[in-house]
């Protein structure tokens, strides 16, 4: 399940927020799309290979503009969400140890903002192979959006202390840093670390004029 390159909520966000539609659907819990959120590692549009592309049906399908064959699509996406979801399930409770099941479900629940399901599969994932920085970063991120900033932290530490140059780590623990903990300090270290290992992080900008408005902000405070 690891990826070399994260994908962002905010590529393709049609495509994202139906293939989380379906997810959430499938675990039979609804699903609050939030487009401000840390990026994932690994379990972000973890369906990608399943689902339609945006304008139609995977393989060709129906044009773009024909309802009937987009609800057809979408029919035929949920029903392998549910399959696999149960195939995976059975494959964990024949084999507690399948790491590849219990990452790909933890994924999946992660896609569908089912955190503290997700949380429980990583944490069994991640048992079994602790230094799996891609399953640690993103159960942080379930964590933070639990509420647990200072846990997601911790998360995020701990993975760093694998592997340093995870810049997707840096990434998260600067993102954390500053939306849950309004510490700038950390955020604009940890962003640094991101351009220096990513010097071509495409939004290094506005990673860069969050921790100027903050800054600013903390400044106007003291004052």
């Amino acid at each position: 399940m690891n990826k070399d390159q994260i994908q962002f909520l905010v590529s393709g966000i049609l495509f994202g927020f139906l293939v989380g539609y379906i997810i959430a659907y499938a675990v039979h819990q609804p699903v609050v799309v939030q487009q401000a959120a840390p990026v994932p590692a690994a379990g972000n549009m973890g369906m990608s290979q399943s689902a339609p592309a945006a304008g139609g049906e995977a393989g060709g399908g129906a044009p773009a503009g024909d309802a009937g064959g987009q609800g057809a699509g979408s029919e035929r996406v949920m029903a392998q969400v549910f399959q696999e979801i149960s195939a995976l399930k059975a494959a964990i409770e024949k084999d507690p140890q399948d790491l590849s099941a219990l990452l790909r479900l933890a994924n999946m629940y992660h896609d569908a903002r089912k955190f503290e399901e997700a949380v429980q599969y990583y944490k069994k994932a991640l048992a079994i192979a602790p230094k799996d920085v891609n399953a640690r970063t993103d159960m942080g991120i379930c964590l933070y959006e639990m509420g647990m900033a200072d846990d997601a932290i911790a998360q995020f530490r701990t993975s760093l202390s694998y592997d340093p140059e995870h810049w997707q780590t840096w990434l998260n623990l600067g993102i954390v840093s500053l939306s849950g903990k309004n510490d700038v300090k950390t955020a604009s270290e940890a962003f640094a670390k991101v351009e220096a290992i990513n010097p071509g992080f495409k939004d290094l900008p506005m990673l860069k004029e969050a921790i100027k408005k903050a800054a600013a902000g903390a400044s106007r405070r003291a004052s």
